[in-house]
């Protein structure tokens, strides 16, 4: 069975020099009519129609030239959040972008855009939680999970080389404990040099795992010790934390950015502390990247770079 390395590889060490990456919120939550970000609430209602989903002049460039700019080196994108929608045509699915308003292949459009800006292209994949087949289509555990290892071979066939495999919803819901191994090796088998990072900050079930990822925590002052040990045996895994522009993680039109001086300091105190950074932007549902969200991205930019002077 595939494990994690036990020592800093060129891939592991490539990650960590990369230090700092954008987060794209982008699903069809962001069209509901009031967006809802907290993890419970998708779990809650009923499923939103496919057809919702319409971004009416969608950039996926402008989300990747912004990253650029801003001096981010990799990009994660929720190519299918808690809802169970899949930003691709799925064969395992009918409830995707070829049944909604605007059928772009929006995960093309990110890997295209991310290899003309030279960004690295990571995936945000949500593994136990599914409302839409699980949920509602009533898919048994083997049933679902099938279906789930299915979209991944999808994703890691059919748009070349990716980064890094974000694998979401651990922590809502019951699930085998040979899951997280079983979906490790999957991508191992599919493209050996993808990273996987479990999103797992309540830590249920969260090994095996390239690359730890404990939400929005910082690593200790003393700085995140990549060697850890998971039964007896010790590996090297880096460290990636999360934060956002704004408070919500999905578009919403009452937000806004969160003041330059509190993303400066968790800057400065993640990426001082060894870890690397993913911030979160929410395209709107026009299929853009808000102007504040931007020129927020852009002032943290410049005064980055200041401090690299």
């Amino acid at each position: 069975m595939a494990e994690p390395a036990t020592e800093r590889t060129d891939v592991l060490a490539r990650y960590e020099e990369m230090r700092y990456g954008m987060f794209l919120h982008f699903d069809i939550n962001t069209f509901r009519e009031k967006p809802k970000c907290l993890m419970s609430s998708f779990t809650k209602g009923p499923l939103p129609p496919p057809e919702i989903y319409c971004p009416t002049d969608l950039d996926v460039d402008q989300w990747i030239s912004a990253a650029k700019e801003a001096g981010m080196r990799y990009a994660v994108l929720t190519v299918k959040h808690w809802l169970g929608f899949a930003l691709w045509d799925s064969k395992y699915s009918d409830y995707d972008v070829a049944a909604s308003g605007n059928r772009t292949d929006v995960v093309a459009k990110f890997v295209d855009a991310c290899r003309k800006h030279s960004v690295a292209p990571c995936f945000l994949y949500t593994l136990t939680q599914d409302m839409a087949h699980r949920r509602d289509k009533g898919m048994g555990e083997d049933e679902w999970f099938a279906h789930a290892f299915g979209q991944v071979t999808e994703l890691l066939t059919d748009y070349g080389p990716v980064t890094a495999m974000w694998y979401d919803g651990l922590g809502g819901g019951d699930f085998p404990p040979d899951l997280i191994p079983r979906a490790y090796a999957l991508v191992k088998s599919l493209q050996p040099n993808c990273l996987v990072v479990v999103h797992d900050p309540g830590r249920r079930g969260w090994w095996p795992t390239d690359i730890f990822q404990p939400g929005r925590n910082a690593p200790p002052p003393e700085g995140h010790n990549p060697w850890m040990t998971h039964n007896g045996k010790t590996y090297y895994v880096p460290a990636d934390v999360i934060d956002t522009v704004v408070e919500s993680w999905f578009w919403n039109p009452e937000d806004r950015p969160r003041p330059l001086e509190d993303l400066l300091e968790n800057y400065r105190r993640v990426t001082g502390r060894g870890a690397n950074l993913t911030l979160g932007l929410a395209p709107d549902r026009e299929g853009k990247l808000p102007a504040d969200q931007v020129e927020r991205l852009m002032e943290l930019a410049r005064v980055i770079d200041g401090l690299h002077l």
